[in-house]
């Protein structure tokens, strides 16, 4: 590792819905031990993903009162505000993805989905402390299936009519063209993302942290070379100064599947920790505040792959923390991680 300061990450996503990263089966102790160690390391912000969202023709939440088995808890979004409030955490509420809306073209609909769903969810945890952003979830969509119009549309509700809370969002750095497999370059991205959404945001949109995207360092012969991330974040805090968006930065710390090594194709496992440490290091001169996708899967020791925790161990050990904490809040034996 070169000796190179990095900004720590300091929020992460929520994701209760989606097993793309693991399945963890969490009950209470383990969601208690992970609060607690983020609340050890800094992450003080929670950015609540796909409360709401189409799988296989069937409607999942994150309000089902069968996702719970303790007492404390009628759900699952209940418990994250819940500790949210215990251990001093900024809550981002996210809302809904309507996956035939998208599909059939319907986008108005989608936009009036969201507006019921925050409109009542907003006034169900407004009593919570913590509750204090809301979250476009929409992320990384074609111009086609009208991305730009659903998320305009939905921030222009929010601002409206909830205007003490920040907003947030998240699209792709690169995002993907009509056929999904190509993406922007980063001129066509800060020209075709700034004039028809970021521009037309200004004023209503506070925090933006494009995922980054990238999957492993470069480095030829011993020589560390050019990624292209750099160049994408300073041409994007240009565009975002202008608009008056604050610069953050979203660091994936899951690796996009290789199905061609015989991994299944939809499977998301964790990053190399040397792929973390160059993120950390890109991001950390330009942006404001770093935050993850997502430390329950891709981070925890409660989680699916035992890598999780050696990455933790490893991120500890890059913020200047000893990887014994993770003994101290888990209860794991800290030797297997040093």
């Amino acid at each position: 590792m070169l000796n190179q300061h990095v900004k720590p990450i300091t929020g992460t996503f929520v994701n209760m819905l989606i097993s793309d990263t693991g399945i963890a089966n969490a009950g209470l102790r383990e969601w208690e031990q992970d609060f607690r160690m983020m609340k050890a390391i800094g992450i003080d912000q929670l950015f609540i993903i796909r409360t709401e969202v189409e799988q296989s023709n069937c409607h999942i939440s994150a309000e089902d009162p069968r996702s719970t088995t303790w007492p404390e808890d009628e759900c699952l979004l209940d418990m994250v505000f819940r500790l949210g409030d215990k251990y001093d955490m900024t809550v981002y509420l996210g809302g809904p993805i309507g996956i035939t809306n998208l599909h059939l073209g319907d986008w108005k609909k989608e936009i009036d989905d969201n507006k019921q769903y925050y409109d009542r969810t907003v006034a169900k945890y407004s009593r919570h402390p913590c509750f204090k952003g809301l979250y476009v979830s929409l992320e990384a969509l074609p111009w086609h299936f009208n991305f730009f119009d659903i998320c305009i549309g939905v921030l222009q509700h929010l601002r409206q009519n909830f205007p003490e809370k920040k907003t947030f969002m998240s699209p792709s750095f690169g995002g993907p063209l009509g056929d999904m497999t190509t993406r922007y370059s980063v001129e066509q991205w800060i020209d075709i993302y700034g004039r028809y959404f970021f521009e037309p945001v200004a004023g209503l949109l506070d925090y933006c942290a494009p995922q980054d995207t990238i999957a492993v360092p470069e480095c030829t012969l011993g020589k560390i070379g050019d990624n292209g991330l750099k160049h994408y974040y300073e041409e994007a805090g240009k565009l975002f100064k202008k608009c008056g968006i604050e610069l953050w930065s979203n660091i994936e710390t899951f690796q996009r599947p290789f199905p061609g090594h015989g991994e299944p194709p939809e499977v998301f496992r964790q990053i190399d920790y040397r792929t973390l440490y160059m993120k950390l290091s890109e991001a950390s001169p330009i942006v404001q505040r770093i935050v993850t996708y997502e430390f329950f899967s891709c981070m925890s020791p409660n989680t699916e792959w035992g890598s999780a925790g050696r990455l933790l161990a490893r991120y500890l050990e890059m913020i200047g923390r000893s990887p014994e904490l993770i003994e101290e809040i888990y209860g794991v034996s800290s030797k297997s991680y040093l």
